[in-house]
């Protein structure tokens, strides 16, 4: 049905009307892509003016078009468009950071959590979010570092055993940044935020995410305060060809 041009081929559950929509002239070439690409940066300073619900409609409707790992369905999007809501949590943010100090400075516990987790998230914890919340980065006398006095929030979440949940949260995270930007929106990917919902109640309750979902990733969302005149071209140097 994706392909036939007399619209011909049918098939059982499935409408023309109702299940497709007729593709766009694709009138990008690569050399504007990347220009998108390079424009586009994280973007962690937002000026004091809310989003309207509508553009972040807009934002969402970019993800029905991404890739997926399997069952999209089983996915779950929370907006959080509400400033006053999203520093309701910033307390509890900021305990828990403090209480990963504790935890990784308490032998037996820093044991515990090195044999819960994965490789990946115990080095992550141990080599980034450690240092920056010893240091102190993320206490609230210094100003809102975590969610970066953005306007919005947007959490990907999904119940623990459904399929594929992780890649599809990183990739409609992805998705969201990309519509963002082209909306003239600056964003960026938070981790703490979903760690702590799966950790501290009081997070979890305040954004209304379910007992059994486990959050994966958030985008902080809001009109850029800078505008930048350039960017970091990071070179990856891990690329091997096999020819």
């Amino acid at each position: 049905m994706a392909v036939c041009g007399s619209k011909a081929i049918t098939v059982n559950g499935l409408s023309y009307a109702n299940d497709f929509i007729d593709l766009p002239e694709n009138n990008i070439d690569y050399n504007k892509f990347v220009d998108f690409l390079a424009n586009r940066r994280s973007v962690r300073n937002f000026k004091d003016k809310p989003i309207p619900n509508h553009i972040i409609d807009k934002i969402l409707d970019s993800i029905s078009y991404a890739p997926y790992g399997a069952e999209p369905n089983k996915m779950n999007i929370t907006v959080v468009n509400d400033r006053k809501k999203i520093e309701s949590v910033l307390p509890h943010l900021e305990k828990f950071l403090d209480n990963i100090v504790k935890w990784i400075e308490n032998p037996v516990v820093y044991y515990m959590i090195k044999r819960r987790n994965d490789p990946e998230k115990f080095n992550t914890l141990i080599n980034h979010l450690y240092p920056m919340a010893k240091l102190g980065n993320y206490k609230l006398e210094f100003g809102d570092r975590i969610t970066r006095n953005a306007p919005a929030l947007i959490i990907f979440h999904a119940k623990r055993d459904a399929e594929s949940h992780t890649d599809n949260s990183l990739i409609y995270a992805t998705y969201t940044m990309l519509a963002a930007h082209s909306i003239g929106l600056g964003a960026s990917m938070i981790g703490i935020v979903p760690n702590a919902i799966n950790k501290v109640k009081e997070v979890r309750d305040i954004f209304l995410i379910p007992d059994e979902n486990e959050a994966v990733m958030s985008v902080i969302i809001g009109y850029p305060k800078f505008k930048y005149k350039r960017t970091i071209k990071r070179k990856n140097k891990n690329i091997q060809w096999i020819d």
